[in-house]
C-alpha cells in the first residue's frame, strides 16, 4: 500500500512537471498577465528585477491618476488582450507591448502633446535598459501613430492602432461606459461636445475605421453603429 501511494504521488508530481514545461515552451509562460509580460521583456535587456519592478510601478502610478477615468489600467488591459488576439499576425510582439504600455503614460497634458510626451518618456526609459536603438525608434513611431490612427504602410502599426481602437466596437453597454468615462476626463473642457462630435465624424468619414482585415471583420460594423448612436445624442 505504501509503495502504491508513493507511485501515485510521484505520478502527480510528474504530471505537474510536464504541465509546467508545456507552460514554458519556447521560454514563454503560456498565459502571462500584463505585468509579468512587461517585466519579462525588460529583463531581456536589463537583468535587474528591481529595475523592472520600478518601471512597472511607475506605469501603474501614471495610469492610476485620479483623473484617469478611461485612459487607465483597464484600457491598457483591453489593449493588451486585443494584441494577444493578433499576436501570430504581427512581427514583433514585444515591441508592440512596450509601445502599448507607454502610449498613454502621459495624458491630458497642459500643452495637449500627450503622444509626444509619452513617446519621449518611452524613449528615455527604454534607453535606460539598453533596448536596441532601432526598436526604440519604432516604439516612438508606434506611439505617435495613435494621434491619427491613419492607415500605415507598416502592418504592425495598423494592428497596433486597431487594437487601441477596439473599444469603439465593443458591446453597446461597454461603449456607453467608455463614453461616460471620456466625458469625465474632459467634461470641464470648453466645447467638449462639439469637439467630440468632430472626432466621431472624422472616424465615420474614414473608408475603414479598422485598417486590418482581422479587426475589421470583428469590430467595424458595431463601431459604426456605436459612433452613430453617440453622435445622435450630441448637440
Amino acid at each position: 500500500m505504501k509503495t502504491h501511494k508513493m507511485n501515485w504521488i510521484n505520478g502527480i508530481i510528474i504530471c505537474l512537471f510536464a504541465l509546467s514545461n508545456l507552460a514554458f515552451m519556447n521560454g514563454k509562460p503560456a498565459d502571462q498577465n500584463l505585468e509579468s509580460t512587461f517585466k519579462r521583456i525588460v529583463l531581456k535587456y536589463k537583468s535587474n528585477p528591481a529595475a523592472a519592478k520600478a518601471l512597472w510601478n511607475e506605469i501603474v502610478s501614471n495610469y492610476s491618476g485620479k483623473d484617469r477615468h478611461y485612459h487607465n489600467m483597464e484600457h491598457l488591459q483591453n489593449f493588451y488582450n486585443q494584441l494577444k488576439k493578433c499576436k501570430d499576425l504581427t512581427t514583433d510582439d514585444d515591441l508592440l507591448i512596450i509601445a502599448m504600455v507607454y502610449h498613454d503614460v502621459i495624458y491630458n497634458s497642459v500643452d495637449h502633446k500627450d503622444e509626444e510626451r509619452s513617446a519621449d518618456m518611452a524613449v528615455e526609459r527604454l534607453k535606460s535598459i539598453g533596448y536596441p536603438e532601432e526598436q526604440i525608434a519604432k516604439c516612438k513611431a508606434l506611439i505617435l501613430a495613435t494621434k491619427t490612427h491613419a492607415l500605415s504602410t507598416d502592418t504592425d502599426t495598423n494592428y497596433f492602432n486597431d487594437a487601441d481602437m477596439t473599444i469603439l466596437g465593443l458591446d453597446r453597454n461597454t461603449y456607453e461606459t467608455y463614453v461616460k468615462n471620456v466625458r469625465l476626463e474632459y467634461g470641464d473642457t470648453p466645447q467638449f461636445s462639439a469637439g467630440r462630435k468632430k472626432v466621431l465624424q472624422y472616424f465615420l468619414g474614414m473608408e475603414r475605421i479598422f485598417k486590418t482585415d482581422f479587426f475589421y471583420k470583428i469590430y467595424e460594423k458595431s463601431a459604426r453603429e456605436n459612433i452613430a448612436a453617440e453622435i445622435s445624442t450630441l448637440p
